[in-house]
C-alpha cells in the first residue's frame, strides 16, 4: 500500500511539473512611446502633421505555452496609446493637438526561448474603449476593433519578465463633415512581468 501511495504521489508531482513547464500564468504592466501618423488623408486631413509622441501605459495578464523552447503567448491588457500633431488654426498658424487612445489589446504572439532570452512576433487585436481628442465624435467615427502587430524580445530572470517591442496597428477615422483619414499608431513598449505559475 505505502508503494502504491508513493508511486502515485511521484506520478502526480511529475505530472504538476511537466504541466508547470508547458504553461506559465503571470500578470505585467509598463510604459511605452506613441505616435500617430496620417495616412491617405483625404483634403480636410491633408494639412495635419505628426508632431510628438507621448507617454502610454498598459497593465493585465499573460499566458505563455513553452513546448521544446517554441512559445505561443497570448495576452489581454488595457492601454494608452496616441500622439500629438499640427494641424491649421482659424488665424492662419498651427495648433498642436493630443489624440489618445484606451484600447483593450489581445497580442497573440508566437516565438522561440533559448535559455532566459525570448524572441516572437505576431498579431495584436485592439479593441477601442474611449479616445481622446478635440476632433468632433472620434470615437463615434473611428472603428470599434481594429488589427495589427508586434514583434519583441524578452528574457526571464526567475519569475521576473522583461520585454521589449515594437507595435504598429491602423486606426480609419470616416466623418462625412471631415472626411477620412488612416491613423497609424506606432508604439515601442517596454513592460515588466511575474509569474504567477509555471516557469
Amino acid at each position: 500500500m505505502k508503494k502504491i501511495i508513493l508511486l502515485m504521489t511521484v506520478l502526480l508531482t511529475s505530472g504538476l511539473m511537466a504541466h508547470a513547464q508547458i504553461f506559465t500564468l503571470g500578470v505585467k504592466a509598463g510604459v511605452s512611446s506613441s505616435k500617430v501618423d496620417f495616412k491617405n488623408a483625404s483634403a480636410n486631413f491633408s494639412q495635419f502633421k505628426e508632431d510628438e509622441s507621448i507617454t502610454g501605459f498598459h497593465a493585465g495578464v499573460f499566458t505563455r505555452f513553452n513546448l521544446a523552447g517554441f512559445l505561443l503567448q497570448p495576452e489581454l491588457l488595457l492601454s494608452s496609446s496616441g500622439g500629438k500633431f499640427q494641424r491649421p488654426d482659424v488665424n492662419g498658424g498651427t495648433k498642436i493637438e493630443e489624440m489618445g487612445f484606451t484600447n483593450l489589446d489581445v497580442p497573440i504572439l508566437v516565438g522561440y526561448k533559448l535559455s532566459f532570452l525570448r524572441a516572437y512576433a505576431g498579431p495584436v487585436a485592439s479593441v477601442l474603449i474611449d479616445s481622446d481628442s478635440e476632433i468632433e465624435d472620434v470615437k463615434e467615427s473611428l472603428n470599434s476593433a481594429d488589427w495589427g502587430y508586434q514583434v519583441g524580445a524578452g528574457l526571464d530572470i526567475s519569475r521576473l519578465t522583461a520585454d521589449v517591442r515594437y507595435e504598429r496597428l491602423k486606426r480609419s477615422y470616416t466623418n462625412s463633415n471631415t472626411g477620412r483619414v488612416d491613423f497609424r499608431n506606432e508604439q515601442v513598449i517596454l513592460s515588466l512581468g511575474y509569474k504567477l505559475f509555471g516557469n
